[in-house]
């Protein structure tokens, strides 16, 4: 094996033939000999005839256990206490005070445990597929707004600031008491 470089690109290849002419060779691996190339490909071929020794032994097998071993049939976790205990739980949820804010979201997750304990993998999925994307907190029902009236106030008579004395006027302004002027 050979790993050729190419002095310009900086290219590695590696080829068992011959480098092209102005690229560095390296030797990697030494060539096998005849002998080794001959005691690889036996034992390569003697892996492949054990490999198809074994297939055919575990397809001759295989309708003899099928025979032999009926199929065992699956215990129904209806029955299971799993499903019993998340049976309890739903109904604790649902015997919850339902103006909490949080008993709708505890009763969605009681029941999707109990789906998932109760049924089968199959039953399961099919549940799932018919509640869909349901909400687990549905709005109520239209509800009147609260409308609050403040408490009214006292009526009191509007009372005018009073007039401040004047003291004197000249042609264009008056004054007052505390040195204000106003326009004529």
């Amino acid at each position: 094996m050979l790993r050729c470089t190419d002095p310009v690109s900086g290219k590695i290849s590696y080829t068992d033939g011959s480098c092209d002419p102005g690229q560095a060779r390296k030797e990697v691996a030494p060539k096998p000999s005849d002998e080794e190339l001959a005691r690889q490909n036996a034992q390569a071929e003697e892996a492949l005839r054990l490999r198809r020794a074994r297939q055919e032994s575990d397809d001759a097998a295989a309708p003899a256990r099928s025979l032999q071993a009926p199929a065992a049939t699956a215990p129904d976790p209806a029955q299971s206490p799993q499903c019993a205990q998340a049976k309890a739980e739903l109904q604790a949820a649902l015997a919850r005070d339902i103006t909490l804010y949080d008993t709708n979201t505890r009763i969605a997750q009681a029941r999707q445990a109990m789906e998932l304990a109760c049924l089968t993998p199959d039953e399961y999925a099919r549940a799932q597929a018919r509640h869909g994307n349901r909400a687990v907190y549905e709005v109520p029902a239209y509800a009147p707004p609260v409308i609050v009236v403040p408490p009214a106030r006292p009526h009191r008579p509007h009372q005018e600031p009073p007039r401040p004395k004047m003291l004197r006027c000249d042609v264009f302004r008056c004054y007052d008491q505390q040195g204000k002027t106003y326009p004529r």
